[in-house]
């Protein structure tokens, strides 16, 4: 019974360790994510004077989970470690219950953008979770560990190092893996369109009828027809199931005068330069810089050009007279234009309605030193290959090199104590 014990604890310890990297990692990829989904709950929860400290707790979460994800799967300091993973998971799972039951945000954002989980998929995720943790707790004996006392503080530091790292790219540059709608290579339209046979919205609707002061619901099956007693007041639609909804179903660029030239760009055949700014009073001015250059180079070779986004005409003004900007600021919904590229400001360049390019404000391409030269024979203009299944490998095998090479550290510290043992062993 005790070895049957001590197995499921194993179980767990990996089950739970497993998750808590996998969790912390696909937000540290895109820590402006998760500062979003913070924000929402702080919204939700009227929290408003945190909001400032959103990008804190994101990256604070996101470290977190990645260590104690780390820590149980290296079985070290065993009994904190288990202790503190149960009591956050219980706080998790009556956070999850509140939320379940409310439905004051859309959806959790424990996965991030990798995989969306409902309130109530989330909740049951963490009963499961709490269930684990509170097994791993009762049956804690000795399990086995990967590093000593002293190496253990190294592999924590090791763990703690890994999400503060890719937080720091993904923040300064863009996500390093893309789980959104519009990431690089993705045909917009494809991405827009409702496929046939998909699951329409079911919809009930719902006739409100006076008598004699009380109002009475009805449906169309049941509604008082010919009975001149009631008195209609009024007609609401229920919706029972909501039915399929594409990736992409609020992107709408309404130009100032032209009015919403959406298809217009998508449809274009040649390459378009799209700025996005969600918000221009806390755009980067130092990207305002780039964006002269590449105005510049668009007019030189007849692109197109626009300014995407959701700031209000008198700041758009102040912005193209400051830096004396020649293309047009559409408007855009700000919610998306933070989905489109995780950058303020950011460059989009769409060609056939396909996303070729994207970069953060940073890394945008010196395009004076090719003024003559068109996209078409640049490196700017040729699609950018993500790799995203190259980049997980690559930081995952980086990861387990770091700790091969702490765990040999460790093995080489035993074998030179075991030496000096043998040599101080006083002879007979």
């Amino acid at each position: 019974m005790k070895s049957f014990h001590k197995t499921m604890a194993w179980i767990a310890r990996i089950l739970l360790g497993a998750t808590f990297v996998f969790s912390g990692f696909v937000k540290a990829v895109d820590p402006l994510g998760t500062t979003y989904k913070i924000q929402d709950y702080l919204q939700a929860f009227g929290w408003d004077v945190f909001y400032e400290y959103s990008l804190f707790f994101a990256v604070a979460l996101i470290t977190f989970e990645m260590v104690l994800g780390f820590t149980l799967l290296l079985g070290s300091w065993q009994r904190i470690v288990s202790a503190v993973t149960a009591v956050y998971m219980l706080a998790m799972t009556l956070l999850t219950l509140y939320i379940a039951l409310r439905n004051p945000v859309s959806d959790c954002g424990c996965f991030g953008d990798a995989i969306v989980l409902s309130n109530r998929q989330t909740f049951e995720k963490n009963v499961v979770l709490l269930l684990l943790s509170l097994l791993l707790w009762l049956y804690r004996a000795p399990l086995y560990r990967v590093f000593g006392r002293r190496t253990s503080v190294w592999a924590l530091i090791l763990a703690l190092a890994i999400p503060l790292f890719i937080c720091h790219l993904s923040y300064r540059h863009l996500p390093l893996l893309d789980f959104r709608p519009y990431k690089t290579g993705t045909h917009l339209i494809d991405k827009m369109v409702v496929p046939e046979g998909a699951p329409m919205d079911s919809v009930v609707t719902e006739y409100i009828y006076e008598k004699d002061g009380r109002q009475q619901r009805f449906t169309l099956a049941d509604y008082p027809a010919g009975d001149t007693t009631w008195h209609f007041v009024d007609r609401r639609e229920k919706l029972i199931r909501r039915g399929y909804v594409p990736p992409i179903h609020d992107f709408e660029i309404l130009h100032p005068d032209q009015g919403d030239i959406t298809g217009e760009i998508l449809s274009d055949a040649n390459y378009c330069f799209l700025f996005v700014c969600p918000r221009l009073d806390k755009a980067d001015r130092r990207g305002a810089r780039s964006m002269r250059e590449v105005q510049d180079y668009a007019l030189r070779h007849d692109y197109r050009i626009y300014g995407l986004t959701a700031s209000p005409a008198s700041l758009v003004d102040e912005w193209k007279y400051e830096y004396d900007l020649l293309f047009d600021f559409c408007s855009v919904d700000e919610i998306t234009l933070k989905t489109m590229i995780r950058s303020n400001p950011g460059l989009v360049l769409l060609k056939d309605g396909t996303v070729y390019n994207k970069w953060a404000w940073r890394d945008i391409p010196s395009l004076s030193r090719q003024m003559d030269e068109p996209l078409s024979e640049g490196n700017a203009g040729k699609m950018r290959d993500m790799r995203d299944r190259h980049r997980i490998v690559n930081l995952i095998v980086g990861a387990l090199l770091l700790y091969v090479v702490l765990y040999v550290f460790r093995g080489a510290s035993l074998i030179s104590d075991y030496i000096k043992r043998k040599k101080n062993k006083p002879t007979n």
